[in-house]
């Protein structure tokens, strides 16, 4: 027993050093769901060695285990790759925030002592309800940016690509639990229908969806939407199953009484009117409504930015002078993204400022990042310079390069990276460069909504743009915004440059016609 205890100690030593997973937000960056795979593994294994001290147990166990498992060795062959669909990620945080729980209570019972203790010493590391809220909302951003069918998001089919990846009951339900909490609670209808009719072929075991309770839900989620005539049946159903439930009962008292004294809402699957920011990312990351004139397509080899560029001149695309942005290619080498992805990883933190003490899920901005300071190392100095060659602009006195990492259904509501109020000390974001890291499977394209710009993200490239009008005003069609990702992992990196340092570069001027 000793022998053992040693053991264990010397298995969990590693996993209690790395403290950074402790209180992590998981859904918020593929980068920081990678540790979950391996703290899958993990679990996998000490459940195993929990079926082996239980052989009773045993039959029940094993066809769950190698359920999981074989999930899990599939994550294993590619990590990022695994983690990059947003099904594949999301049903991840669903496993280990509730099946795992669910294996705790089927554990607890006087053999399997030491299990139990493995599997309390991973608790801290496990994901919370606040990650599986956000990892819902990333999978119910994803079908409502780019209007895509419930049923085809369950069998795995996004934006008209079919992976070979499902959702199961259990991922199902947890979406449907959620949007049944939200405003527009009949958004939870399709999923939690579609659970309802899965569970006609449910295994009994202790991972098994609660018929009665899926059953209430979807009458609750009807009623709280006033569509009282389709709760009743469902309440009749629930009531089979428990027929002498005074919940169920209650409840079925109170809708008949509401049918009495209203009629039932009809029930409207029309996409409701919406002027928001939500309402203008739909608009542009579905496409534009007009095309983009061919005549707006300008490319050239920029020579006269800055002396160095005579010797090695950058390859630049202009997109549109009002406002004005233009994309360089191939600026940043695999080597060089590789390095900043690299340092990034050590530093990732939540970018989303958020009321303290306790986070809440912002609509805002869903991404994870890291600050690198320009003097770091002979490679952000170097970056730095390709900065100033880009723009001509100097860098002194502007905020530290910021690297940024979505997660699921990833995203950043339209924006202006200028400030109303113009700081006194540091002066206000003159100009944005925003590199790609990487390239994007689906979705994830930077969007200009009023000039109807929009650019998917390129490995190596980076965009330029001027933030102010010459006047030193702000220059409102500069507002962008961030698809959600559909499938891929999606870095970037930002230079945001202060006015307060170009007064002899860029001096302010009267402001240009438009």
């Amino acid at each position: 027993m000793q022998i053992q205890c040693c053991l264990l100690s010397l298995l969990l030593l590693p996993l209690v050093a790395a403290g950074s997973l402790t209180g992590a937000e998981y859904s918020l960056s593929v980068v920081s769901m990678k540790p979950l795979v391996e703290l899958e593994t993990k679990l996998i294994q000490n459940l195993d060695d929990y079926v082996k001290a239980l052989e009773h147990k045993l039959q029940i166990l094993r066809r769950h285990i190698s359920e999981i498992r074989l999930e899990n060795e599939k994550a294993q062959r590619n990590v990022v790759l695994y983690l990059s669909h947003p099904l594949n990620a999301f049903a991840l945080i669903r496993r280990l925030h509730l099946d795992w729980v669910q294996w705790r209570k089927y554990m607890e019972q006087p053999v399997g002592g030491a299990q139990m203790r493995s599997f309390d010493a991973w608790r801290d590391h496990l994901p919370t309800q606040l990650d599986l809220q956000d990892a819902c909302n990333g999978i119910a951003r994803i079908q409502d940016i780019y209007g895509l069918q419930e049923k085809h998001i369950m069998r795995g089919q996004l934006a008209g690509i079919k992976y070979n990846i499902s959702m199961s009951t259990g991922d199902i339900f947890a979406v449907g639990q959620h949007l049944s909490r939200t405003t527009n609670a009949k958004e939870a209808v399709p999923w939690l229908k579609e659970v309802k009719r899965r569970l006609r072929n449910q295994t009994p075991g202790p991972l098994a969806v609660d018929k009665a309770e899926v059953l209430l839900l979807l009458a609750e989620t009807y009623i709280k939407s006033k569509h009282y005539a389709e709760a009743l049946p469902i309440l009749d159903r629930a009531l089979k199953h428990n027929i002498a439930d005074a919940v169920l009962l209650r409840r079925r008292e109170e809708v008949q009484q509401l049918i009495a004294k209203e009629p039932s809402t009809v029930l409207d699957n029309a996409e409701p009117k919406d002027n928001s920011k939500v309402a203008i990312l739909k608009w542009g990351c579905r496409g534009f409504s007009r095309e983009q004139s061919p005549k707006a397509l300008h490319c050239c080899y920029n020579f006269t930015t800055t002396p160095f560029l005579r010797l090695a001149p950058l390859k630049m695309e202009l997109l549109g002078e009002h406002p004005y942005v233009v994309v360089y290619h191939d600026v940043l080498s695999d080597s060089e993204i590789a390095e900043i992805l690299e340092m990034a990883e050590r530093r990732m933190a939540r970018t989303s400022t958020v009321a303290q003490p306790n986070r809440t899920s912002s609509p805002t901005r869903t991404a994870m990042g890291a600050w690198l300071k320009r003097s770091s190392n002979a490679l952000t100095r170097r970056i730095a310079r390709r900065v100033r060659d880009m723009s001509g602009l100097q860098l002194e006195g502007s905020e530290r390069m910021q690297v940024i990492n979505y997660g699921i259904g990833g995203h950043y509501v339209p924006h202006k990276d200028w400030f109303t109020q113009h700081p006194e000390v540091m002066g206000n974001r003159l100009a944005t460069v925003l590199f790609y890291l990487t390239d994007v499977e689906q979705g994830g394209a930077t969007m200009f909504n009023k000039a109807e710009h929009k650019v998917l993200p390129r490995r190596g490239t980076a965009l330029f743009w001027y933030n102010l009008h010459t006047d030193g005003e702000g220059d409102w069609s500069t507002t962008h915004a961030a698809c959600p990702i559909i499938v891929g992992s999606k870095w970037v990196l930002t230079q945001w440059i202060r006015e307060r340092n170009q007064i002899f570069i860029r001096p302010c001027l009267g402001r240009t016609s438009d």
